[in-house]
């Protein structure tokens, strides 16, 4: 399995008001480097399913790759609205810029791990189901369904339920 981009820490997890604008800049970029991250991921996902020569893995990384590389210029016209808004000042600017930023990466991420969908991969697969059984001893080794023996006579039928046949 690829290892996939880290991912898990939080890069947006405060007001984009309320960060200065260096701050909201380094994010800006820190999303954009995950969203390339995510990019290659994505063709070493497609080139595994070339190798594979499976045409469904192919057709289905080829399309999420095309998504990623259409997110990804958004997301890069985004970090550059970012970094203009910040020298001018223009906090509005600013805040949505990274705003779309943010959207965009969220996008490519899910791209990402629908990408690993597509191959068979899986974020969360850590290895084979492995089972444990634990019995206790309190239950009976006889089987309850399976009356003693010398209750009913072997072969003798039970009598009739009803009189009326």
């Amino acid at each position: 399995m690829l290892a996939p981009s880290d991912s898990s820490a939080p890069i947006n997890d405060a007001d984009p008001a309320k960060l200065t604008p260096e701050v909201t800049v380094t994010r800006a970029h820190e999303m954009k480097s995950r969203m390339v991250a995510t990019e290659q991921r994505v063709v070493a996902l497609q080139a595994r399913a070339e190798s594979k020569r499976d045409m469904v893995m192919i057709n289905c990384t080829a399309d999420k790759l095309v998504q990623v590389r259409g997110y990804l210029s958004v997301g890069t016209q985004s970090v550059t609205a970012v970094e203009l808004a910040a020298q001018q000042n223009d906090d509005g600017a600013r805040v949505h810029g990274f705003e779309r930023t943010n959207i965009v990466y969220q996008k490519v991420l899910v791209l990402g791990t629908e990408a690993e969908g597509c191959v068979g991969e899986d974020v969360s697969y850590i290895g084979s189901t492995r089972v444990d059984v634990d019995v206790d001893p309190n239950i009976p080794v006889e089987d309850p369904t399976v009356p003693p023996a010398g209750i009913i006579p072997s072969g003798a039928r039970p009598p009739e339920a009803s009189p009326f046949a």
